[in-house]
């Protein structure tokens, strides 16, 4: 897939009836995965309440396609998985 990379940042759930977690809502675009991983980071090192960003990008239909996963671990480090689909 071709396209800029976006990043998606979510908090944890307060609670069960807590709908919405979206905190961060990239809407510039970067043109690789590195640099998108690189400015979502720096989200983390801002933002303590950070707790789960999606790289994504978008199809031809503009449907979300994950590409990459950061999260706050147990003992805070920063984990990443790559979303395959």
């Amino acid at each position: 897939m071709k396209g800029k990379f976006y990043i998606e940042g979510h908090k944890s759930k307060a609670g069960w009836e807590d709908e919405s977690t979206l905190i961060l809502q990239g809407a510039n675009g970067y043109a690789t995965l590195d640099q998108a991983t690189t400015q979502a980071k720096e989200h983390f090192e801002k933002d303590i309440e950070l707790h789960l960003v999606v790289i994504y990008q978008e199809d031809k239909d503009r449907n979300k396609v994950g590409a990459k996963m950061i999260f706050r671990g147990d003992e805070g480090a920063l984990e990443e998985s790559l979303l395959f689909y």
